[in-house]
């Protein structure tokens, strides 16, 4: 998960230097985070394009590996579906 905290603390850094921006420039309170999120936001989609896409490509391949296990049968159960199967026989 290295990428999506890569990605995370840049928007994050992002954000905080346009609301310390913001906040220079004199928009204090609400306003300013209000105008620091969407200039941030703003910011992030033009400057961290790269970054997202690895991350939305590590995200897909962990989406597909927990796909195929399912197919194959070798994934990993939660006691929350496990109980959910019982629950469903017990019912039958």
């Amino acid at each position: 998960m290295g990428v999506t905290f890569r990605y995370t603390a840049m928007r994050l850094g992002i954000f905080v230097l346009v609301l310390i921006g913001v906040n220079a420039l004199g928009a204090k309170g609400w306003l300013g985070l209000a105008i620091a999120a969407v200039v941030s936001v703003l910011l992030s989609v033009v400057l961290l394009r790269k970054q997202r896409e690895q991350m939305a490509a590590a995200l897909q391949q962990r989406i597909d590996g927990r796909i195929e296990a399912r197919q194959n049968g070798t994934a990993k159960r939660s006691r929350f579906s496990r109980a959910l199967d019982e629950d469903n026989a017990a019912e039958d």
